[in-house]
This record gives structure tokens, C-alpha cells and sequence, in this order.
């Protein structure tokens, strides 16, 4: 029997040294039943909060990002969305989800949970000759800029 458990132990230490682990922070937001008065309208800050999406991508913070639907609505019970983000500890993570324009305005509250991605895959395959970047299921087309001689 000790046998088996030295096994066992040698086989979970080889995976969890296999393991390529990234610490990352899901932000889930719910919204704020009593939201305070707002100075700017909902559209305003849809806008602010696209913004602040782009620009989380742009700096390799996030990882991802979206509501709580699918075809049939809402998922009830889950809260609005969840942002999905890379940083160092939990003080940067929340540093990051609490500029959040929607949380920052008072319309969500954000609740800061640590996640560490231990598996999954993305498939990246870039088609030079057909002008295809395709990105696991979704495909996009690439365009050629001028370059400045």
C-alpha cells in the first residue's frame, strides 16, 4: 500500500510540474439594485466600458470577457458578466476590475475571485496566402496596410 501512495505522489507531482499555470482573476459583475445618480447615460458608459475592454486586450490583460447569455437570454442567477484577467496578485487584479467604468460609476458591483488556468487550449492559424487569421472556430480576414518607405 505505501508502494501505491509513494506512486501516487511521484505521478501528481510530474503532472502538477507539467502544469503551465497562469494566474488570472474572474470579475464577475452583478448589478447594483440601487444604483447612486448618474452623470452619465447607460450609452455613455457602454462606450467607456468597450474603452476599457480594448484597452485590458491591447496590454495583454485580458483574457476575456462577456455576459452571462446565450441564444435563449440571461442566465439568472450568475449576476451581468464576468472579465476574465491576468495580474501578479489579487491587489492589481482588483486595481484593474474596479476601473471598470459600469462598477466605477456604481451601476455593478464587481466581486474579485482568483482562478489559476492549469489547462486549455487556443488554436491560432494564420493563412498568409488566403488572408485568413482564424482563432479556434471564429475566422477573420486580414488586410494588408501600406508601409511608409
Amino acid at each position: 500500500m505505501a508502494e501505491n501512495e509513494a506512486d501516487t505522489k511521484q505521478q501528481r507531482a510530474k503532472i502538477e510540474r507539467s502544469l503551465t499555470r497562469e494566474q488570472c482573476y474572474l470579475c464577475i459583475m452583478r448589478k447594483n439594485e440601487k444604483p447612486p445618480k448618474q452623470t452619465k447615460t447607460p450609452d455613455e458608459l457602454r462606450i467607456d466600458h468597450h474603452d476599457y475592454l480594448l484597452d485590458l486586450e491591447r496590454r495583454g490583460i485580458l483574457f476575456g470577457a462577456g455576459p452571462f447569455r446565450d441564444g435563449n437570454g440571461w442566465a439568472e442567477g450568475h449576476g451581468i458578466g464576468m472579465i476574465v484577467i491576468r495580474a501578479k496578485d489579487r491587489e492589481e487584479a482588483e486595481a484593474t476590475a474596479f476601473q471598470e467604468p459600469f462598477t466605477k460609476a456604481g451601476w455593478h458591483l464587481m466581486e474579485v475571485v482568483p482562478w489559476m488556468r492549469n489547462e486549455g487550449t487556443v488554436n491560432i492559424q494564420i493563412r498568409f496566402a488566403d488572408g485568413v487569421l482564424e482563432v479556434d472556430s471564429r475566422r477573420y480576414g486580414l488586410t494588408q496596410q501600406n508601409q511608409k518607405s
